[in-house]
């Protein structure tokens, strides 16, 4: 049994890893239309390059926990969804610093609505007793 305990924690850990590169995805996907409006044309696998990139310097940082992958995916969701509204009401399509300034503007609100202590102080406000 001890074998198979170990297999199903590697495909755990494998999944886990799986799960923040597909989260980080979403985060970077905006450089690749920045490069694009620079004029570099990026390879396909870029954007998994920039977030292999991005995991390895978080993981780096600290563990993996399935925490840090959970608020990866809601950076992620709120990036994409904050962004993408950006890039169409404003027009900024062939502006790389619209872009640049966009896709900051877009991590910035999503880390600050993942950032644990926010959320802490925002339901010590909103509890009702």
């Amino acid at each position: 049994m001890p074998a198979l305990d170990s297999a199903v924690r590697q495909v755990g850990d494998f999944v886990v890893v799986a799960l923040l590169l597909f989260g980080l995805t979403s985060v970077v996907a905006p450089l690749d239309l920045f490069l694009s409006s620079v004029g570099v044309e990026p390879p396909w696998f870029a954007g998994l390059v920039a977030a292999a990139l991005v995991a390895l310097a978080l993981l780096l940082a600290r563990p993996l926990r399935l925490r840090l992958v959970a608020r990866v995916w809601g950076v992620g969701l709120v990036v994409t969804a904050v962004w993408i509204p950006l890039l169409v009401f404003l027009e900024l399509r062939g502006n790389p610093v619209g872009i640049l300034v966009s896709w900051a503007a877009a991590l910035g609100v999503g880390v600050a609505l993942t950032y644990p202590p926010l959320w802490r102080a925002a339901e010590a406000r909103l509890r009702v007793e």
